[in-house]
């Protein structure tokens, strides 16, 4: 797991600051239009005392994950976005950090100018921002209700513009930031309702070709599992994940295998494996479909379109039918950071690297 973010993915630091805020706002959104209207007695006191405590938390979450994107900075934006929502997106963000720090310290504020303490669960007092007011309270409370509707406005939206890149877009916007049992889980609703294929190993083979000094050489990954749910008549409900093992290259030269699988390439040690998921299967001609997917190599995610064939053969007495895929996509190998130092060159290793995938399936 990888715990700082990366130039393509969030890690596992900043998803945790992402989703225990959310949680925690959403609680307290939720708590804040309860309690307003409660009569006053001691469990409101013990409910607004718990409301400013976790109010405090966001905050404190806030400035630490702002100090995080500076240690550890944010991604960039999906290649496959438009101009204007890669502007949207930034502006929403440093709006969503204006309201996260501004939400709370209007809290404080009101505590402050109403005589009441903040003494987040119990540990300690903090300090009053401003001198005893009544008018002052007035202002924040009423300044404190206003940013809480701009910020159930505002989530609402965050939230409405990520499920589109999922669902019709079908982008890895809202990948990006899930954690990985919610991957599984967003992905399960396809893989339930498809039709099931086990790869037939001997039968099967991903293999590339590189150029070296201008010269033509030929390799091969000889180890990968594949999940494949596919149905032509259902492709909604069709996806592919593969996984590919780094160690298995095979370039017949025992050298340049080890160089391959070494930190300025591959880093098989910390990356093992590389992950194909598709996000969506496309009908493009007469046994022709495209894949719209997420390839991932060492630490770097990048969307890819792998075109291919297939053919499903009819099926054998007393067999399940097979299936034949022939796919190819073009990597540009700079992009997923292979080749580091002195082999960023590509006047030695050419840039452009054609990846063939070739799969024979059984129905199982």
């Amino acid at each position: 797991m990888l715990l700082k973010n990366t130039e393509s993915q969030y890690g596992a630091v900043t998803k945790t600051f992402h989703w225990i805020t959310a949680l925690l706002v959403l609680g307290l959104l939720a708590v804040g239009l309860y309690m307003a209207d409660l009569p006053t007695s001691p469990d409101k006191f013990r409910i607004y005392g718990l409301h400013k405590s976790f109010g405090i938390t966001v905050l404190a979450l806030t400035f630490c994950r702002i100090l995080w994107h500076v240690i550890s900075k944010k991604p960039g934006m999906v290649e496959t976005l438009k101009p204007w929502e890669k502007q949207v997106a930034k502006a929403t963000h440093v709006f969503l950090y204006i309201l996260l720090l501004a939400m709370p310290l209007t809290g404080w504020l009101m505590s402050s100018a109403g005589n009441f303490p903040v003494r987040p669960f119990g540990l300690f007092t903090l300090p009053n921002l401003v001198a005893p007011d009544k008018e002052l309270m007035k202002f924040f409370k009423e300044l404190h209700e206003i940013i809480g509707t701009v910020i159930m406005v505002t989530v609402g939206l965050h939230i409405a513009a990520a499920l589109k890149h999922y669902f019709l877009d079908k982008d890895i916007v809202l990948k990006r930031m899930l954690p990985a049992l919610l991957i599984i889980l967003f992905s399960a609703p396809a893989s339930a309702a498809g039709v099931k294929w086990d790869v037939v190993p001997d039968k099967s083979s991903i293999t590339f070709k590189a150029r070296q000094l201008g010269a033509e050489f030929s390799g091969s990954f000889d180890r990968f599992t594949a999940d494949i749910v596919f149905d032509p008549d259902n492709l909604a409900a069709s996806a592919v994940h593969a996984e590919v093992d780094i160690s298995s290259v095979n370039t017949q030269a025992a050298d340049r295998d080890a160089n391959i699988k070494g930190r300025e390439w591959f880093d098989a040690a910390q990356f093992p494996l590389a992950r194909f998921e598709t996000t969506q299967i496309r009908k493009t001609g007469d046994r022709a479909y495209e894949a719209a997917a997420i390839l991932t190599i060492r630490d770097v995610t990048q969307p890819v379109i792998l075109p291919f064939t297939l053919e499903i053969a009819a099926a054998d007495s007393g067999k399940e039918p097979v299936a034949v895929m022939d796919g190819s996509v073009i990597l540009d190998r700079s992009k997923f950071k292979l080749g580091s130092g002195s082999w960023a060159d590509t006047s030695v290793i050419a840039n452009e690297v054609p990846v063939y995938v070739h799969v024979t399936a059984r129905r199982s």
